[in-house]
């Protein structure tokens, strides 16, 4: 199962208290760049601390434009290793920071492995 979150507009405590009602076992942060967050709370070594091993980036998935649809660094290859980790897991959050999951890329990300062929 793959659900989405954004963290952006809310308060460190809101956010990870809607994060952790979703009972995810991999939190997958799919921002091209997660050392630029605004709060330090939301880097990648912010969210590494908080989250431990049930945190990963995977760099192939972030959108270089912020478009949509989306130009994403390595659609392909991150695909595949969103793939293998649905293998492994069975409940993964894609993360990014736009809070209307329609107007961000993890939504494609999501539909993309949906109708993906197995």
């Amino acid at each position: 199962m793959i659900s989405t979150i954004g963290y952006g507009g809310k308060k460190p405590e809101e956010f990870f208290q809607e994060l952790e009602s979703l009972h995810p076992d991999l939190v997958i942060d799919v921002r091209e760049n997660p050392d630029r967050a605004f709060l330090g709370t939301y880097t990648r070594s912010g969210l590494k601390k908080v989250l431990g091993e049930r945190y990963l980036w995977i760099h192939e998935l972030g959108n270089r434009s912020r478009s949509m649809p989306p130009t994403l660094v390595n659609e392909e290859e991150g695909l595949r290793k969103l793939t293998e980790l649905l293998k492994k897991y069975s409940h993964v959050v894609l993360l990014c920071a736009e809070k209307d999951e329609e107007r961000c890329h993890r939504e494609y990300i999501k539909d993309k492995i949906e109708f993906r062929p197995k």
